[in-house]
């Protein structure tokens, strides 16, 4: 089995490819069409035709790589929480470039059979139009405390305008984002989705990119996708950790299902599990977590 280990940032790549045969082989290349490329030629070089190459989702640099190489080979998109936790446990003391790629090549070869092969997203707009709308949301904060924090009218009025045009862009983003959906074949599951209860349009637009972009078998599977399965920390009959929520599972599906959750709290959306969990002397953040698994499920 050949399989290559990618690691990828804004500029560069370093592969590393274990044949085989046990040899190792390495290449540096440019994050580019140009050096994908070459890429490709130094795999046929190799006389290689069915490769496993695995990556980390690092921000975007990743996806050219990953639309382009999937068309190709078998490519997996890894967690790079898993593959630091990884290292730990090979007490890996060298970080570099080149050992990354090496250990991520060690990772499939040892977990192949637990990753699922990336595929090109069939809403990347979509996708894309959400990512902005988050990055100006988190702009408009950052505006917002400073505002907070000035007492000089001149700066005030600056921040002021601001946040206003950010606003602006922010509603021209949603409607590009409503259009975007509409543009979907199974645009029925959006309009679904706003019948949970304390589920919006803003909330709607990112559960449905996320279970259109993944096939999901089970809603566990979705709900450990989303990051919302516990940790449990136990040992033996002295060790009784808190339980807490795994780091692992997708950040942004994780932060969209809290305000939804907060909202059903406190409007008792979900009166019997917030009554049992209470009764149980649960403290108000396991309830919310409770209920955010819940909306997931």
């Amino acid at each position: 089995m050949n399989i290559i280990g990618l690691d990828i940032s804004k500029d560069t790549i370093d592969a590393t490819l274990h044949k085989t045969n046990g040899s190792i082989h390495y290449i540096k290349f440019k994050n580019n069409d140009d050096g994908l490329k070459q890429f490709r030629l130094w795999i046929k070089g190799n006389r290689i035709r069915k490769a496993y190459i695995g990556m980390e989702a690092t921000g975007i640099y990743y996806e050219k790589a990953a639309d382009m190489l999937s068309s190709y080979y078998t490519v997996y998109v890894i967690n790079p929480l898993k593959i630091k936790d990884y290292g730990k446990s090979r007490f890996n003391r060298t970080k570099t470039d080149k050992a990354d790629s090496n250990l991520i090549a060690d990772y499939i070869k040892r977990h192949q059979d637990t990753l699922i092969p990336y595929q090109i997203p069939k809403n990347k707009a979509l996708q894309k139009l959400i990512n902005l709308k988050n990055q100006l949301h988190q702009h408009q904060k950052q505006i917002k405390n400073r505002l907070h924090s000035t007492e000089e009218d001149f700066i005030r009025n600056i921040h002021q305008d601001l946040i206003d045009t950010i606003q602006d862009k922010m509603e021209q983003v949603k409607i590009a984002i409503s259009e975007q959906i509409k543009k979907q074949t199974d645009n029925n599951h959006y309009r679904n989705l706003q019948t949970i209860p304390s589920i919006g349009k803003d909330t709607a637009s990112v559960i449905y990119a996320q279970l259109t972009e993944k096939h999901f078998k089970t809603a566990n599977q979705f709900v450990s996708y989303a990051g919302l399965s516990p940790a449990i920390i136990q040992s033996g009959t002295s060790v009784r950790g808190r339980g807490r929520l795994s780091r692992y599972g997708n950040r942004r599906l994780k932060s969209t299902l809290y305000m939804p959750a907060l909202c059903a709290y406190r409007f008792n959306a979900f009166p019997k599990l917030i009554n049992n969990l209470k009764k149980a002397g649960k403290p108000k953040m396991v309830i919310i977590v409770a209920i955010m698994r819940k909306l997931a499920k």
